[in-house]
């Protein structure tokens, strides 16, 4: 059942292969982030397109890890 929540959210698979060691350091950097590989790797690709000029529609992850911060506005809005 969490594996059809997770494709809810995210239904695009994106695959590709790497360099040997590029797996761990992505576990280890999401574990120092303490979010999961997935939410680090999603994170810094938009992140990497953002910078390169691609327009992405916004998002707010609610499968496997804290979402980017609310805005001050909702802050208050919830207090």
């Amino acid at each position: 059942m969490q594996n059809t929540a997770r494709t809810l959210n995210f239904p695009e698979m994106v695959r590709f292969r790497a360099e040997r060691g590029l797996s761990g350091a992505v576990a280890a950097a999401a574990q120092q982030s303490r979010t999961s590989p997935g939410e680090y790797l999603r994170r810094a690709l938009r992140a990497q397109l953002n910078a390169d000029g691609v327009k992405l529609p916004p998002f707010r992850s609610t499968d496997d890890g804290p979402g980017p911060a609310p805005s001050a506005p909702a802050m208050r809005q919830a207090a």
